[in-house]
Order: C-alpha cells, then sequence, then structure tokens
C-alpha cells in the first residue's frame, strides 16, 4: 500500500534511516589498514619476534585513480572506525532504495 508520497512503508523507512545516518558527523570511504613494523631501534624488542612488531593503523583509499595510504593516530581509531562503518552502511541503504525503485520501474508503476 502507498501512501500519499507514493512510497511504500519499506522506501520510508530506508528513507528515515539514510537520513539518520547522514545527520551524523562523519562519513569516510576507505578500509582500515593494521601494520605491524620494525621501529628502527637496534635494542628494541621488536627486532626479536614478528608478534612484538609495533602496530600502526593506516586508512587505504584511491583518490583520482591513486592509491593512498594514511596514518592513523591511536587517538582517531575509534572514530575513523565509526566514519568508515556508517559509510558502508549509507552504501547499503542506498543499494536497498535503488532495488526498491528498479521494481517500481520493472513494474511499470508511478
Amino acid at each position: 500500500m502507498r501512501s500519499r508520497g507514493g512510497l511504500t512503508a519499506k522506501e520510508r523507512a530506508l528513507y528515515s534511516t539514510l537520513h539518520r545516518l547522514l545527520r551524523a558527523p562523519g562519513l569516510l570511504r576507505g578500509n582500515l589498514v593494521e601494520m605491524r613494523r620494525h621501529c628502527g631501534k637496534t635494542g628494541c624488542r621488536c627486532r626479536t619476534a614478528v608478534a612484538r612488531r609495533h602496530r600502526s593503523l593506516y586508512l587505504a583509499l584511491s583518490l583520482n585513480g591513486q592509491r593512498r595510504m594514511l596514518y592513523i593516530p591511536t587517538a582517531w581509531e575509534a572514530r575513523v572506525r565509526q566514519w568508515t562503518a556508517r559509510y558502508g552502511e549509507v552504501r547499503a541503504v542506498l543499494e536497498q532504495l535503488a532495488r526498491q525503485h528498479l521494481k517500481r520501474l520493472e513494474q511499470r508503476e508511478r
């Protein structure tokens, strides 16, 4: 059943979810990549075992066709994880909306 606006209840719910996601601050496309490296100090314990290497976090993304790796400080890790997760949620909701409208187009509804 359609409302006055011509949207189904599922479509209205999807638009509501999309609006909620876009209102929250931070939206970031990319993947978080964890690297473990040697620090360069000769006496450091990171030289002896792989598990003891120093951890660093990077945001991997493609800009203008070129791959970039951006260092993420530890203090920003939780925030950046939320931003990248939110981007994934927005993409998923947009995909669902596109499928709803495609279905409508296939049925030739207005």
